[in-house]
């Protein structure tokens, strides 16, 4: 079944890899870990967690999207073996080889989708760029990385702050609003402005929409430069107003009926998230690296898992589920926003600081092994219709 749906694989490992940067924190503060995880936990979850659902998504809908040939069963292995190899890596503190891995990983995934793109039979959505975006945020922001631990190759300060935020954010900020455009108008019952004729010439209106993509680009990564450059308030606030201002324009969830169900109640808390925990690193931009939990733990990761979570069911013949209250979302949406406010609060507390980052791990851990015991299964379902 990984062949042509290449989720079915990487999705089980990712939300594996996801527990393992996040258990570092409980593992450090109960003296199981020797090195303190702060670079480990962020490259395994953007590295291992975010990666391999990013890939494992847009590896089985692109090639649908494009009408062209679906992922082999060998492609997805491929994809399989080195996103675990870069984490193990990384674990073992060969962190030069765990980033070469991983940009290895990036190409060859680019490689793969740009053959696909030649014999496409249709366009991308025009909010892809911002996907294709991501994809060279990735690429750029790691290779900084690398040249950074290269003995005797000086980089400035600034340019490898520019690329540990392409990386860090960029990797993942970027395909969200671009994936978002074109998907999550399914979860509000919402026109989908990406949905164009097919064709294979690129009209008015999908240049249109193409410019507007590519500018929203253009200003997040303005946006990260003017924070590796010090610019701290100006570009927390240019990087919520670009993605609230983009997603309300494409997906107009204020326009929205009250939809049912728990899928769509978690998207809402994630994609409230992301602007606000960006706007309070705005106000209180001495307090960033707090307020960024906000948009990882209750913005991306519930993102992540709830749209995941659809994906599932809409390649398992679950499409009821939909619109379902499902108690296992309601726990995971539940024990995440808790985990969010436990990390925030941390550190404000600092004799209780890394009790505080192990209670939130804890949280964390329990909703996403509650969401792998009871939805994640459903992968080993193909779709009968």
């Amino acid at each position: 079944m990984s062949a042509g749906e290449p989720f079915r694989l990487l999705f089980p490992i990712g939300t594996l890899l996801g527990l393992i940067g996040i258990a570092l924190w409980p593992l450090f503060a109960w003296h199981l870990f020797p090195t303190y995880p702060g670079i480990l936990h962020a490259r395994i979850m953007i590295e291992g967690f975010v990666a391999t659902f990013i890939i494992g998504f847009l590896g089985t809908a692109l090639p649908r999207l494009l009408d062209t040939p679906r992922f082999t069963l060998w492609e997805s292995l491929l994809f399989a073996i080195l996103l675990p190899g870069s984490v193990a890596l990384h674990l073992a503190q060969f962190s030069l080889a765990g980033d070469g891995v991983f940009l290895l990983t990036l190409l060859l995934f680019g490689f793969v989708l740009l053959r696909r793109v030649r014999v496409r039979k249709d366009n991308p959505p025009p909010a892809f760029l911002l996907v294709a975006g991501g994809l060279l945020s990735a690429i750029f922001g790691v290779s900084i990385q690398i040249l950074g631990q290269i003995p005797n190759f000086i980089l400035p300060g600034w340019l490898t702050a520019f690329g540990r935020l392409l990386l860090y954010q960029g990797f993942v900020l970027l395909p969200v609003l671009g994936v978002g455009a074109f998907f999550l108008p399914r979860f509000f019952g919402l026109p989908n402005r990406q949905s164009l004729p097919e064709s294979l010439s690129f009209s008015p209106e999908w240049k249109r929409r193409a410019a507007l993509a590519l500018g929203c680009a253009l200003l997040l990564t303005v946006s990260f430069l003017l924070e590796a450059l010090a610019f701290f308030r100006f570009a927390y606030a240019l990087r919520a107003l670009v993605m609230a201002a983009y997603l309300l324009r494409e997906v107009p969830i204020h326009k929205a009926n009250s939809a049912p169900g728990s899928l769509v109640l978690g998207l809402r808390i994630a994609l409230f998230s992301v602007p606000l925990g960006y706007g309070l690193m705005a106000i209180f931009p001495a307090d960033a690296l707090s307020f960024l939990h906000v948009v990882f733990i209750t913005g991306f990761s519930l993102l992540i898992l709830t749209v995941a979570s659809r994906v599932i069911y809409g390649h398992s013949g679950h499409p009821e589920k939909f619109s379902a209250i499902l108690w296992p979302i309601r726990f995971l949406s539940s024990l995440i926003i808790i985990a969010m406010l436990t990390r925030v609060s941390a550190d404000w507390m600092p004799d209780l600081r890394f009790d505080h980052y192990s209670y939130a791990a804890i949280a964390w851990i329990l909703g996403v092994a509650i969401w792998a015991a009871t939805i994640l299964p459903a992968v080993r379902k193909p779709d009968a219709s």
